[in-house]
């Protein structure tokens, strides 16, 4: 890993959530080469034990909190550890989630209830007690993770959908609750991407969602962390409120 002499978030706190794989992991590795310092929790500690050792090999300065965002105490102390390790959280990736299928006939109560507290509840936890200190410092970024099936509806996805359309609610509501308080909230809609949560899915369905996609292929989880950069960076300082496609053309259609 190469970090950068003077990165676009060069020494800012980033405190990100399922960091151990996909998304989250491929957002903490461009932001550590971006030079940020960092907090990572996941509840697969195996994984996160193994990025950490990684991020300390190559003088990154990093913590690890295995946490379960559905619940308040762990993340206030996600929160507590950071503040405690590095005195401030500059910026917040609410990546946690879980991807599941199923249709109206074939989701469970159950698995509503499973998929809101990880996907909903846990993001919204996740800002709560980040955007505390984000406020108490006088400025802050969060950046949500929403889906492309917060836009459109998808077959297999009544559950997962309903999900992100919380995480793209919880982006723009918070965005003008803070917007006077010096802390950016915006979300990335990500459309298929290759990652381990994906790749655990019915391959027929895959394919066939791909095949939605005018650019023919899966997104790569990096590309998607270059959009989380930079609406965490200044380069986004006029932005909040956003949620920004980042799904090869699909919604364009």
């Amino acid at each position: 890993m190469t970090v950068t002499p003077h990165g676009r978030i060069q020494d800012k706190v980033a405190l990100i959530t399922g960091a151990a794989s996909g998304i989250g992991r491929a957002t903490a590795e461009r932001f550590a080469a971006e030079g940020a310092r960092l907090a990572l929790t996941d509840l697969n500690t195996d994984a996160l034990d193994e990025l950490v050792s990684q991020f300390e090999k190559s003088g990154v300065p990093v913590i690890s909190v295995p946490a379960d965002v559905t619940s308040e105490a762990d993340i206030k102390r996600v929160v507590h550890e950071t503040m405690k390790h590095f005195g401030r959280i500059d910026i917040l990736v609410a990546n946690a989630g879980v991807i599941p299928e199923a249709d109206l006939a074939t989701a469970t109560a159950d698995l509503w209830d499973h998929t809101m507290a990880v996907d909903a509840r846990g993001m919204f936890l996740s800002c709560k007690y980040a955007a505390a200190e984000m406020v108490h410092a006088g400025q802050g970024a969060i950046v949500c993770l929403s889906s492309i099936s917060a836009f459109a509806g998808q077959k297999g996805q009544a559950v997962y959908g309903p999900a992100k359309f919380v995480a793209s609610g919880i982006t723009k509501h918070l965005a003008i609750d803070l917007a006077d308080k010096g802390v950016r909230v915006n979300a990335v809609a990500p459309g298929t991407i290759d990652t381990p949560a994906v790749a655990k899915m019915d391959a027929d369905a895959i394919r066939k969602v791909v095949e939605m996609h005018p650019m023919g292929r899966m997104g790569k989880p990096a590309e998607i962390a270059s959009a989380i950069l930079f609406l965490a960076s200044d380069d986004a300082s006029f932005i909040t409120g956003a949620v920004l496609p980042v799904d090869g053309g699909y919604l364009a259609q």
